[in-house]
């Protein structure tokens, strides 16, 4: 893929070229999940970028400054600040010149640990988990291509007694984007050493860091990286460890190190204990639980891969040892938090005689993910133009959901606010709703958006308890406690969302008729309601509007505020007694909902 100097060849640039077009199909892809978190802070970037989390969001039930909130260092904000007003398909393609600089730093990695460079690269960027990163608008891929250029061109240099700063300064400005590249500072300093040389040639790769806490002391008046260190670090009692690292082990054997190599005793001894950890979980849990353990357990052993080099089989461990005990110390954990250590995983694995197969299974998985990824998120943005067209109003939920309703005109309300008499409340099941006191004396409009092709691999599935994004998945009812899982996806047939638009009459009563279900556009027909929304060519999820119904009791539905007048809906009669202030609602753990770690 690159000659011996480290330039790329035809075959480098075709697999680049190549992969590009795998992804063409979800580049119009609406934003998902935690991609809203680092829009909002990109377009705090565009506003102020010497203070891009001076931002204001509500992203864990209350707005609040995203320094508060938002655990990420800037990096990702600057990047995507000079796109965030174009189209998605524009940001997303932004993102791709990423994944050059990441085949590239694993090429020379794969060159210096395993002798076969190209495979290496390709067990790589095919992985599923880099494979959906790649195009996100998330810290991801920026994270992981400097991190393995920086550690590949580091130890390339080092062993040929060249200059190194350069590339300890590439590594350290990973900390730019997640703060989880800071450990890998120590991993330079061990290299030099055991090579014979100074571990001084690592300081460079503090100096991104060192700016960063400059910068924020002149920004902000504090440290960001000590505030979320504070932020992150209350999920650590045993069970909460114990979870985390179930889930890590499934979600690394399920969507990022595929054990599909032949298995020695120490792989099929990390599947049993792996299966056994799993085991209160469930059934699809326990199997990936053996899944994870064997590619653990593979790793660990690297047998008939490091026979004549034990030292390079210590350093590797080191690597995504220290990773993973680093991720049991975040607040809740995610599949993509493996990635600054995915590459030793991978370059520990015996896949030397199986690669074609992994090769196809992990593209075919990833494949079928990023298509999952894409339904569902064009699915919550059909569902918010659907409520759009009620008028306007208040709204719970967070991720992609949050994003499209903002983009709409509609406003978050707090956790445990109540919405002024007659406004209306969307409230989605799925997207992480926060509790907000609110009585459902009318529901205006209520709509499920279904998978088209039911049965086929789910990244998030409540009902099928699986969640790529997170160990936790969303409460059947806001304000309840949420679901422990360890599950990255599973096969099922839940409905991506359901939404519900209530009306809060009050005591006065509405007096005009609620509005009714809106007719479904056509979804080939619709026109962009935002720089960001999509053109939908694609077959977008089926969007069913049920008739009004009366809502269950108030107590069993959770809330929203803002006055606003929705079309076709008169104002109700003044109230003798305002309503005495909602009390504060306690918040449990959220799933993606809360702001990423690490």
């Amino acid at each position: 893929m690159c000659d011996h100097d480290g330039v790329l060849t035809r075959n480098s640039l075709l697999t680049l070229l190549a992969l590009v077009l795998l992804q063409a199909p979800w580049l119009a892809r609406p934003p998902h999940y935690d991609e809203a978190n680092f829009l909002t802070l990109a377009r705090g970037a565009a506003l102020d970028p010497w203070r891009p989390h001076d931002v204001r969001i509500n992203w864990q039930g209350v707005e609040e400054r995203a320094f508060d909130v938002l655990s990420n260092p800037p990096g990702i904000a600057w990047w995507l600040a000079p796109v965030v007003d174009q189209h998605v398909a524009v940001q997303r393609i932004w993102m791709l010149p990423w994944l050059g600089l990441m085949l590239w730093g694993m090429w020379k990695l794969g060159q210096r640990f395993s002798g076969d460079a190209e495979r290496s690269a390709l067990l790589l960027v095919t992985s599923p988990l880099v494979f959906l990163a790649t195009p996100a608008l998330l810290p991801d891929a920026p994270l992981l291509a400097c991190v393995v250029a920086g550690l590949g061109g580091f130890i390339h240099a080092v062993d040929r007694e060249r200059p190194a700063a350069g590339w300890a300064i590439l590594l350290g400005a990973a900390a730019l984007f997640r703060y989880s590249a800071l450990p890998l500072v120590g991993l330079l300093a061990w290299y030099a050493v055991r090579r014979g040389r100074s571990p001084l040639l690592a300081l460079p790769a503090l100096v991104p860091f060192g700016l960063l806490v400059l910068h924020d002391l002149h920004a902000y008046g504090a440290i960001h990286f000590l505030a979320m260190g504070r932020f992150q670090s209350v999920a650590n009692a045993p069970l909460d460890v114990a979870h985390k690292g179930v889930a890590l082990a499934c979600m690394l054997g399920g969507a990022a190190a595929l054990p599909i190599f032949p298995w020695k005793p120490a792989a099929w001894m990390g599947a049993l204990v792996g299966a056994l950890a799993a085991t209160p979980f469930g059934g699809v849990a326990t199997a990936f639980g053996g899944l994870g353990g064997a590619a653990l357990g593979a790793a660990f052993a690297a047998e008939g891969v490091f026979d004549q080099n034990p030292r390079d089989q210590r350093f590797l461990r080191a690597w995504w040892i220290g990773g993973a005990l680093f991720l049991l110390t975040l607040r809740f954990t995610a599949a993509r938090y493996w990635l600054p250590f995915l590459p030793a995983v991978l370059l520990c694995l015996p896949t030397q005689r199986w690669t074609r197969r992994l090769l196809a299974t992990q593209l075919t998985l990833a494949v079928l993910l990023a298509a999952d990824d894409d339904r569902s998120a064009r699915a919550q943005e059909e569902l918010a133009n659907q409520v759009a067209r009620l008028g306007s109003g208040v709204f719970t939920g967070h991720w992609g959901w949050q994003w499209q309703m903002e983009s709409r005109g509609w406003r978050a309300i707090d956790e445990g606010s109540r919405p002024a008499p007659g406004t209306l409340v969307a409230m989605p099941r799925e997207a992480w709703p926060q509790p907000i006191d609110v009585s459902c004396n009318r529901v205006a409009w209520e709509g499920v958006a279904r998978p088209p092709f039911p049965w086929l691999p789910r990244g998030y599935s409540s009902e099928g308890g699986a969640n790529l994004h997170a160990n936790w998945i969303a409460a059947s009812v806001a304000g309840g406690t949420p679901v422990r899982t360890v599950v990255p996806w599973t096969f099922a047939n839940d409905p991506y969302e359901r939404v519900r638009v209530c009306q809060d009459c009050g005591e006065g009563g509405c007096e005009a008729e609620t509005p009714g279900p809106v007719a479904e556009p056509d979804p080939a027909s619709a026109l962009p309601t935002s720089p960001t929304e999509a053109p939908r060519a694609a077959k977008a999820p089926a969007v069913r509007p049920s008739a009004p119904s009366r809502a269950p009791s108030p107590s069993a539905v959770p809330a929203a505020s803002r006055p606003s007048k929705p079309a076709g809906v008169s104002a109700p009669a003044p109230r003798a007694k305002p309503p005495p202030p909602a009390k504060p609602v306690p918040r449990g753990p959220r799933g993606p909902g809360r702001p990423s770690g690490g």
